[in-house]
């Protein structure tokens, strides 16, 4: 009875010391995880050029499904060589359940010497929609990023410029616009999210015109059954 009276501290001890041991091992994959992932987030995994070399653009982050830990892609935008906007969010997958940037985005081209388009080729398979981007600020657009089915970076566009881009009709029965960015004096283009329904009337091609304007971005189609 004495002897198993003096070994109750001996179990606890273990016990204590095992407990210990196991939080030891968890802290320790938390941290090399969480370093793992900021290390991710800034890791650039494409570099590409526009048409007459003005812009380079850095793709950064995870491209890949995320399993535990949201994985973001964002972009920094270089002119002749400088730093010209940073950590311009690009794309967000918070689960394994969301679409990864290197599933839907895996093509890249310039439709402009400052426009850069990431896409998919066969999502323009069932035809594709019309955006007319214009600037009608009064001021110089740093950087604008618009997503329509293909994400697209537009860059340093002047006062009045005007542009015409080609986007792949919805994959669904809406088709969601959507819109952000700054100006050359660090005026924020805030998110501006637009959806048209365009059930039973996919077919259709239309045109929807993106402005922005002194008082922020408008995304709007003057084309019946585009609505």
């Amino acid at each position: 009875m004495g002897n198993r009276s003096g070994s109750r501290p001996s179990y606890t001890r273990k016990f204590v010391l095992t407990s210990l041991v196991g939080l030891g091992v968890v802290l320790l994959i938390a941290v090399v995880g969480v370093r793992a992932w900021v290390t991710k987030r800034t890791a650039v995994f494409t570099t590409t050029s526009s048409p007459q070399n003005t812009y380079s653009v850095n793709l950064k982050g995870a491209k890949g499904r995320p399993l535990l830990i949201p994985y973001w892609v964002s972009a920094d935008v270089y002119k002749i060589g400088e730093p010209y906007v940073t950590d311009v969010l690009l794309h967000q997958a918070w689960d394994a359940f969301d679409l990864s940037f290197e599933l839907g985005f895996p093509d890249i081209r310039w439709p402009a010497n400052n426009v850069v388009e990431f896409y998919r080729e066969e999502y323009f398979e069932d035809g594709s929609d019309v955006l007319i981007v214009q600037n009608r600020s009064g001021k110089n657009l740093r950087c604008v990023s618009i997503d329509a089915v293909s994400k697209f970076l537009v860059i340093d566009m002047r006062p009045g410029a005007s542009l015409s881009l080609k986007a792949p009709k919805s994959r669904g029965d809406v088709q969601s616009i959507d819109l952000e960015g700054v100006m050359d004096d660090g005026t924020t283009i805030s998110n501006q999210s637009v959806s048209f329904n365009r059930t039973g009337r996919r077919a259709l091609d239309c045109t929807y015109l993106v402005s922005i304007t002194e008082s922020g971005p408008t995304i709007e189609t003057r084309m019946t059954g585009c609505q």
